[in-house]
């Protein structure tokens, strides 16, 4: 009986996740419909604006661009290209992911990167507060333009700009080759209740077994 409770622990806690990440995806995707919120001078709350439409107006600082390496799109590597926005008005400035970029053939040459307007903008996408971890096989070092992922305190300190806690996602359509692809193709409860179904199953054998063995114990008895 004792797998037979762990095997429905572990369903229960499948379908948990299954429920959680459903909901998030949810609220993701119904967020994506409410009107953009404003990043202006003041510090954003990340956790508040997380997810949801937001823009921002300032000026783009394209000497400060980095690709960030390992992005791949439909198959084929390529860059997410990150500028920082610095807001109207202001010394503050917001990372903006502008979308990717494919690599070129070889490895040792870097894509040429779209143009960004030199006059004011105003840059619609969805805020995205990045964690503060992320897994590394090594240190990332990298002082040039291509990172091997972006981490906001490492950009602030080696551009010396000061930013906004999170990173916008650009939406808006500027035709300039970009492609701007975020919305995730599915919610990843599939996968969980798969496990969770799984678990029952093996919990409904286990609880058979643990009966036709229970039997098999009385038959000598008898």
């Amino acid at each position: 009986m004792v797998a037979c409770f762990t095997a429905i622990a572990i369903g229960n806690f499948q379908r948990s996740r299954a429920e959680q990440k459903q909901n998030a995806f949810d609220r993701i995707e119904g967020a994506r419909y409410d009107a953009p919120i404003q990043v202006g001078a003041a510090l954003v709350d990340a956790a508040i604006l997380d997810k949801h439409p937001a823009n921002a107006r300032g000026h783009w600082l394209a000497d400060r661009t980095v690709l960030i390496d390992n992005k791949v799109h439909n198959g084929v590597a390529g860059y997410h290209v990150i500028t920082p926005l610095r807001i109207e008005g202001t010394s503050l400035c917001i990372l903006v992911n502008r979308g990717w970029i494919a690599a070129p053939r070889l490895r040792s040459e870097l894509p040429t990167l779209p143009a960004v307007r030199e006059s004011r903008v105003d840059v619609i996408g969805i805020a995205h507060s990045p964690s503060g971890k992320v897994f590394e096989l090594a240190p990332d070092h990298s002082k040039g333009r291509v990172w091997q992922h972006l981490a906001l305190d490492r950009f602030r300190e080696w551009s010396g700009l000061t930013l906004q806690p999170i990173i916008l996602l650009q939406t808006d359509e500027v035709h300039d080759g970009l492609v701007r692809d975020w919305r995730p193709s599915e919610s990843g409860a599939l996968k969980h209740w798969g496990f969770a179904i799984v678990w029952y199953l093996a919990a409904a054998a286990a609880a058979a077994g643990g009966l036709v063995a229970s039997m098999e114990r009385r038959k000598p008895d008898e």
